[in-house]
């Protein structure tokens, strides 16, 4: 995406949008063979916005920086490069040249573990003041997983974030030290793509923000806060579930798997 470019005919309505923020945490990245065997990608944590256990996509190209360090003026026409741009994850894994890689993997969210733990004092890319700013969900719900919000011509914001919802743990419990429990809604999206023959280094990950949202209509909101934050009884969730195979409204989904509509496999 390009920060301050209009997007044109998107959602049911066709409408004109521009970005105000398009970035998503990923982990559990791996290759998976044609015999099923499951091969862990070892992330760089030396390597700006992810750490050994997550990585933090950040693809928002314009900032300013003030005189603190902080992102001003994020995905602003006009402003400078964003320091905290990131499409690409770093990570190493060894191969047998005798094994067929068949498939690419990795989860959509934060670990459970990170997810509900102080943003404050956490490793970057999860510590909010910091790279998270912005990217944490009131603390009993941890981090948004994936924020993309937009700004449609001629009608209110729409955001579309997606995170875990129905934990029951306050934060004030997980402030004394009580422990997180499993959440009712985890909605972490585990994305299974076929690399369809291509050299694992020669391969890239996309993702469709335009089949995301096909099926809403982003000129209208029909309730609840603006666009989708994953809350239950959220009209505008629906589609959008739908299209990430997530359960929703506590059935499961039958939208298919996640890679036919919003992620590919294309080369580099």
């Amino acid at each position: 995406m390009s920060c301050g470019t209009t997007f044109s005919g998107l959602g049911t309505s066709g409408t004109d949008v521009s970005f105000a923020d398009f970035r998503f945490f990923i982990h559990d990245l791996a290759l998976v063979t044609d015999q099923g065997e499951v091969i862990p990608v070892s992330l760089d944590a030396s390597a700006e916005g992810q750490n050994s256990n997550v990585a933090l996509l950040d693809f928002r190209d314009k900032a300013d920086v003030n005189d603190n360090g902080d992102l001003v003026d994020v995905c602003t026409a006009g402003t400078d490069d964003n320091p905290g741009f990131k499409d690409a994850v770093q990570g190493t894994v060894t191969l047998d040249p005798a094994v067929t890689i068949q498939s690419v993997q990795f989860t959509l969210g934060v670990p459970f573990d990170l997810n509900h733990a102080n943003p404050t004092s956490a490793e970057e890319p999860l510590r909010s003041p910091g790279q998270a700013a912005g990217m944490t969900w009131n603390w009993q719900n941890g981090y948004k997983f994936l924020a993309a919000d937009v700004l449609p011509v001629g009608a209110s914001r729409w955001n579309l974030h997606i995170g875990s919802t129905g934990c029951e743990v306050t934060p004030s419990e997980l402030e004394q030290g009580a422990e997180p429990e499993t959440c009712a809604n985890e909605n972490r999206l585990q994305v299974t793509l076929p690399v369809g023959g291509l050299d694992p280094e020669e391969l890239a990950i996309q993702i469709d923000y335009a089949a995301l949202v096909s099926g809403s209509n982003l000129g209208l909101d029909e309730g609840g806060a603006p666009g989708c934050m994953s809350f239950p009884g959220d009209p505008e969730c629906d589609a959008v579930f739908e299209r990430l195979a997530l359960p929703w409204g506590g059935e499961p989904n039958t939208g298919g798997n996640p890679n036919a509509m919003v992620f590919s496999i294309v080369e580099r």
